[in-house]
């Protein structure tokens, strides 16, 4: 009988895995950057994207590119840079007032250029399927 373990369950969604080690033992120290590349190789095998990206101002500009991507929205360059400054990156907030963002409040109201205002979804809890799950080198 095969046995699945519960990863994530809402009202609307269950998320499911299974597990199947792979037959084969260590034959040698591994690196860390050994442990790495095979870690992105299982990640990629999950479904993430790998990205190559080793500068701060590809990864906000990455960022940006996602949540357009996921509100169908495009920002202008002023109404990201709000939007940045007050929502991702806000200097009065920590990393609890972040997560929280991201657990609790992950839809956020832009104020647009021409002064009406655009909801702004951080991550899409609804249908999770319409996130994307990129991920980077250390």
């Amino acid at each position: 009988m095969t046995y699945f373990n519960i990863v994530a369950a809402t009202t609307e969604n269950t998320v499911v895995t299974e597990y199947i080690p792979e037959q084969r033992t260590a034959e040698a120290y591994q690196s860390e950057a050994d442990l790495e590349r095979e870690f992105i190789r299982r990640l990629g095998e999950l479904g993430y994207e790998y990205l190559t990206i080793h500068k701060e101002d590809d990864l906000v500009a990455n960022l940006r590119t996602q949540l357009e991507k996921l509100n169908n929205y495009a920002f202008s360059d002023s109404e990201w840079k709000r939007f940045f400054t007050e929502y991702i990156a806000n200097a009065n907030e920590g990393i609890v007032e972040k997560t929280k963002t991201i657990q609790e409040d992950s839809v956020k109201n832009l104020k647009r250029d021409d002064g009406t205002t655009k909801n702004i979804t951080l991550i899409d809890k609804k249908n999770i399927h319409n996130n994307c799950l990129q991920v980077i080198n250390q």
